[in-house]
């Protein structure tokens, strides 16, 4: 069943009814499922689909995971690999601006997966904690205003023991402040449990159910 319907567009109540885009924010846990209820919605869009890809194949093992990642998407995906600008990436499936050529045609829906490794990925090249949140603040505004509709993953890493290291605090914390901005900006928030999604902010979609 396709969630392209005008009244699938709207967001929760609260939301002003100019925001006829659905954007929605999938968290949970490691292997909670919620990158397949992401994907599950997007594809429900339509046919043309655009997948941002933030994570960097450094070694074996996450080349391995990328190539399954891809195969369980299958056809239909466009894949935009960036570990930095996902704004960029996003604005590209959005459109030209105003006399800009049209570079690709724009898609049905755009999955954005996943926000945790796309910090992960601004720490390690160093970017402080003002600009990386600033980052998010960006990537905020685009889903306020998003001309397609947004599936954008991320993982609730603060759930468990106290990190040990700076670092791991750090990366705690933005994650946490994160997580707050952009849920704020989409329409609608998941949380996937085992499998199962939970409405945190808005509504689950029907495709998703059961």
């Amino acid at each position: 069943m396709s969630e392209a319907s005008p009244a699938d567009a709207f967001s929760s109540p609260g939301q002003q009814a100019a925001a006829a885009v659905r954007t929605i924010l999938f968290t949970g846990g490691c292997r909670s499922g919620k990158s397949g209820l992401a994907q599950r919605w997007v594809e429900s869009l339509g046919a043309t689909r655009v997948y941002i890809a933030t994570g960097a194949a450094r070694d074996a093992e996450m080349a391995e995971r990328v190539r399954r990642h891809q195969a369980a998407r299958g056809a239909g995906w466009r894949t935009v690999e960036e570990p930095l600008d996902v704004c960029a990436a996003l604005r590209g499936c959005m459109g030209p601006g105003a006399g800009e050529p049209a570079a690709q045609p724009r898609p049905h829906g755009v999955l954005l997966d996943c926000v945790t490794l796309w910090l992960t990925n601004r720490m390690l090249a160093d970017h402080d904690d003002v600009a990386i949140l600033r980052g998010v603040e960006d990537l905020a505004a685009l889903l306020r205003t998003a001309a397609v509709p947004v599936a954008v993953v991320t993982n609730e890493v603060g759930w468990g023991v106290v990190p040990e290291t700076p670092l791991g605090r750090r990366f705690r914390d933005l994650s946490g402040e994160a997580n707050q901005l952009l849920a704020s900006a989409c329409t609608d928030v998941i949380l996937a449990v085992s499998g199962q999604p939970l409405a945190v902010k808005g509504r689950v979609p029907a495709v998703c159910a059961g």
